[in-house]
C-alpha cells in the first residue's frame, strides 16, 4: 500500500466510458434497459473502451511534478461526473493505474473525481462508512477469511550484510543533520548573545552527542562525576569540557527560531527537522508482515501544554505522548507526534473516525495493499476503522470497546463466565465483514477483526489459583496472534528506555531530541541483529544493545576529533583514545585514511601488534588510532592495518 492512501489521478481519458448513461442507472437496474434493468452487455463494452483509453494516454504522458489523486464518491444518479482536463501523471502512478481498473470493474457504481494536490499534503479520501444505526448484526459464528496477503518481505536491511554500527546509525542522521545542527547552535548562540562563545562545528557536535550516549549507558545521578577526579570518564573529560558541554547543551537548536511564522500551529517545530531525519529512514525500511500500532511516551516532567498523564501506577505517568507503528520485533516504521492540534492527521477522517482511527489511517499510509496484517488496542478499534482496513487491503485485529460497534448481541460477563475459562462466543456483521469475538480467561476478553476470529484455537497451560495448578485451557487463534504481535511496540518501548539519554533540563525539547536519537539507536541495533541473523553470524561476536551504543559514541568522539593528544589512563573507565591501547580503534576512523601518521613511543618494552595475524611486538604508534603497529623492513602492519 506503498502509495493506496494517496490515490492517483489515473484517468485521463476517463470520459470515454463515465460521459454514457451509467450515472443515470439505479442500482434496481439488473437485465434489459426496456423493463429498467442495466444492460451488463454495455457496461463490458465500456470497461473495455477505459482500459483501450487509458492505454492510449500512457503512451503520450510525460513526467510532470505535479501529485494526483481519486476521490472516490458516493453513486448518484442525478450528479454524473464531468469530463476532467488532461493531465499528467508520473511513472509511480502507472503502477496503481491497474490495481484501480481492475477495482472499478468490480465496482463499476463507482465515481472519481481527479484533482491535483500539492506533493506535501495529503489527500482526502472517502473512505467507507457505516453510521452507527445502519450497523446490522447477525449471531453466526464469522466466517474466517483466506489469508491472501503476499510472501514475507525480507526482515533484513537492503545491505544482506551487518555493517558497523555507526554505518546504520547514520542512515537516520547523515551528515547534512549534524551540519544543521551547528550552523543552527551558532545561531542561537548569537542571538541568545551568549558571552565567550566560540561557534562550533559538525565534529564537535558528533562529540558532544556522543558523550550524551556514553552518559545514558552509565546513568550516573549527577553528570558533573564524569568530569570530577573521583568518578571520571576518559572517553567524556579529556574529549570536552565540563563548561564547554553545559554552553552547546543550553544553545542546542535544530531549527532557526527567527524562522518560525507567527501564526504557527505546531508545538513541536522546533525539532521537526530532527523527526523527520529519523522518520525518512523508518519509511524506507523493508516492511514486515505483521505489524503493531500503539502508544509510547516521551518521558518529561515539566510544563508544557502537550504533556499527558495516565495513571498514577504507571512506571513513567507524564510524557508528551507519540503513536507507534512498529515491527513484531520492536522496528519503527512510521510515528506521530500527539499535540493538542494533529496538524498531520486530516480533520474530515479525524471528524469521522476519531483520533484512535485516523491515527491509525495515517500510520499506515504508505502501506502496500494485501502484504500487511495489523494488530492494536482499544484506543483505536472501530467498526468503520475496521471496514476501512478491510477497503485499502489491510488485514486487522485487536481489543476493543463494545460501546464503539452499535450493540452488538454479545454475551454479559456473567454469562460467559458461567461458561468456564476458555469459553468464547462470536457474532458477525450482516454483510460477513467484521466479527466479534468474547474470549474469557481470568476475566472476558473482546476482540474484533476484519479477517479471522477463532479461527484454528490451541491449548495452553494456566495457572489455576482455586486448583493451586496448570488447567488447559482453549485459545482462539486471534488472540495468539494478537500476543505474538503487540508486544513489538513494547519491545520498542523497552529498548529505548534502558539506555536512554540522561537528562536533568527543563527544556523539552532536549529530551524530545535526544529521544529520537535513543530510537534512532534501537532501530540500527534490531536492523543490525536481523542482518547478523541472515548472515549467520555467531552469538558470541553479536554486539548486544549497551554494545552498539557505546560503539556508536566512541565513533561520533573519534571522528569528530581529527587530532587526539595523548591520553592519561586516569579513572575506573576510559572508553577510547588511551595509551594503554587494549582494543583497536573504531572502524570509522581505522579506516578513513585521514591523517595517520607513525611515531615511536618512550616505553622500555615494546607492545604487542594490534593487526589481527601478528604476534609480533613494536614501538611504532599510530597518532591516531592510538594503537601499536609493526613498521619494518619485513612487515608493515601499519598499512594493513588502516586498509580493509
Amino acid at each position: 500500500m506503498a502509495k493506496k492512501h494517496c490515490y492517483r489521478d489515473i484517468m485521463d481519458m476517463i470520459g470515454d466510458g463515465m460521459d454514457s448513461e451509467l450515472s443515470g442507472l439505479s442500482d434496481e437496474d439488473d437485465e434489459i434497459e426496456e423493463d429498467g434493468v442495466f444492460p451488463r452487455s454495455e457496461l463490458d463494452k465500456i470497461l473495455i473502451e477505459i482500459e483501450e483509453a487509458e492505454l492510449s494516454v500512457f503512451k503520450k504522458i510525460e513526467e510532470s511534478d505535479d501529485d494526483l489523486f481519486i476521490e472516490a464518491n458516493e453513486p448518484s444518479s442525478t450528479n454524473p461526473v464531468s469530463q476532467p482536463s488532461t493531465t499528467l501523471c508520473s511513472e509511480e502512478d502507472k503502477s496503481f493505474n491497474d490495481k484501480f481498473i481492475q477495482q472499478f470493474k468490480r465496482s463499476p457504481a463507482l465515481q472519481v473525481t481527479p484533482r491535483c494536490i500539492p506533493n506535501n499534503q495529503t489527500p482526502t479520501v472517502n473512505l467507507p462508512f457505516v453510521q452507527n444505526t445502519d450497523i446490522q448484526w447477525t449471531n453466526k459464528p464469522f466466517m474466517s477469511k483466506p489469508l491472501n496477503v503476499q510472501a514475507l518481505v525480507p526482515e533484513i536491511s537492503t545491505t544482506h550484510q551487518t555493517l558497523s554500527p555507526i554505518e546504520y546509525f547514520m542512515n537516520y542522521f547523515p551528515e547534512v543533520e549534524f551540519e544543521n545542527m551547528a550552523k543552527y547552535t551558532n545561531l542561537y548562540a548569537k542571538q541568545k548573545c551568549v558571552e565567550n562563545y566560540v561557534d562550533t562545528t559538525p565534529e564537535e557536535i558528533k562529540v558532544f552527542v556522543g558523550i550524551h550516549f556514553i552518559i545514558g549507558c552509565f546513568k550516573n545521578t549527577s553528570f558533573h562525576w564524569y568530569w570530577e577526579d573521583n568518578f571520571r570518564i576518559n572517553g567524556i573529560a579529556d574529549n570536552m569540557s565540563l563548561d564547554r558541554f553545559l554552553i552547546l547543551r543550553s544553545c542546542f537548536h535544530v531549527i532557526d527560531n527567527n524562522s518560525i511564522p507567527t501564526n504557527n500551529v505546531d508545538t513541536f517545530i522546533t525539532i521537526r527537522p530532527l523527526y523527520n531525519s529519523f522518520l525518512n529512514q523508518c519509511k524506507k525500511l523493508p516492511v514486515e508482515t505483521n505489524l503493531a500500532a500503539g502508544k509510547q511516551k516521551i518521558v518529561f516532567n515539566e510544563e508544557l501544554d502537550e504533556i499527558d498523564y495516565d495513571m498514577e501506577d504507571k512506571p513513567c505517568p507524564w510524557g508528551i505522548k507519540t503513536f507507534l507503528l512498529c515491527s513484531q520485533n520492536g522496528i519503527v516504521y512510521n510515528m506521530i507526534l500527539h499535540q493538542k492540534n494533529m496538524i498531520e492527521l486530516n480533520p474530515e477522517i479525524q471528524n469521522k473516525y476519531g483520533l484512535g482511527g485516523s491515527v491509525v489511517l495515517k500510520l499506515v499510509e504508505h502501506l502496500e495493499m494485501d502484504k500487511h496484517i495489523l494488530f492494536f488496542d482499544h484506543f483505536f478499534g472501530s467498526y468503520n476503522l475496521f471496514m476501512s482496513l478491510d477497503y485499502l487491503g489491510i488485514k486487522a485485529a485487536g481489543i476493543v470497546h463494545i460501546k464503539r460497534f452499535a450493540k452488538p448481541p454479545i454475551l454479559s460477563n456473567t454469562e460467559l463466565k458461567k461458561l468456564g475459562r476458555g469459553a468464547s462466543y462470536e457474532v458477525s456483521s450482516a454483510d460477513g465483514k467484521i466479527g466479534i469475538i468474547q474470549w474469557f480467561d481470568k476475566k472476558t476478553i473482546t476482540l474484533a477483526s476484519n479477517f479471522i476470529t477463532s479461527g484454528q484455537p490451541d491449548i495452553i497451560e494456566c495457572y489455576d489459583r482455586k486448583k493451586k495448578s496448570y488447567i488447559e485451557v482453549s485459545r482462539p487463534e486471534i488472540v495468539k496472534l494478537f500476543n505474538d504481535t503487540i508486544r513489538g511496540v513494547f519491545i520498542n518501548d523497552h529498548l529505548t528506555s534502558i539506555h536512554r539519554v540522561f537528562l536533568k533540563s527543563e527544556e523539552w525539547s532536549l529530551y524530545t531530541l535526544f529521544h529520537f536519537f535513543d530510537m534512532g539507536i534501537c532501530n540500527s541495533w534490531l536492523e543490525y541483529i536481523n542482518d547478523a541473523q541472515a548472515t549467520n553470524l555467531p552469538k558470541k561476536k553479536t554486539m548486544d544493545l549497551y554494545s552498539f551504543k557505546q560503539k556508536i559514541a566512541q565513533t561520533l568522539i573519534a571522528v569528530g576529533n581529527t587530532e587526539i593528544a595523548p591520553r592519561k589512563c586516569e579513572g575506573p573507565a576510559l572508553l577510547i583514545n588511551c595509551e594503554d591501547d587494549s582494543s583497536n580503534a573504531p572502524d570509522a576512523l581505522r579506516y578513513d585514511r585521514i591523517n595517520h601518521l607513525p611515531a615511536f613511543d618512550d616505553l622500555k618494552d615494546a607492545t604487542l601488534c594490534k593487526n589481527e595475524g601478528c604476534s609480533k611486538k613494536s614501538h611504532v604508534t599510530c597518532t591516531k588510532c592510538n594503537v601499536h603497529l609493526c613498521l619494518t623492513k619485513k612487515r608493515n602492519c601499519f598499512y594493513d592495518y588502516h586498509h580493509e
